[in-house]
């Protein structure tokens, strides 16, 4: 396992979609995208981890955008 190229295939993937948006194409984009990493690095438990922790972030800021446009924030 080359852990360092898969950390930088990871930050490359968390910086491209690091402003979240509300539209399809946007998620369709992120899974499509991990998936491939993940694949790179035969699912590698480890690599899986980290993409996971990635999108779970990602969904994290989602959220908070829609609770802050359904408030008006």
């Amino acid at each position: 396992m080359d852990y360092w190229t898969l950390y930088k295939d990871v930050w490359n993937f968390h910086k491209k979609y690091s402003k979240v948006r509300t539209d399809d194409a946007y998620w369709e984009a992120v899974v499509s995208e991990s998936n491939q990493i993940a694949k790179k690095y035969g699912n590698h438990k480890f690599a899986v981890a980290l993409l996971s922790a990635v999108i779970a972030e990602l969904e994290r800021i989602y959220k908070e955008m829609m609770k802050n446009a359904d408030t008006g924030v």
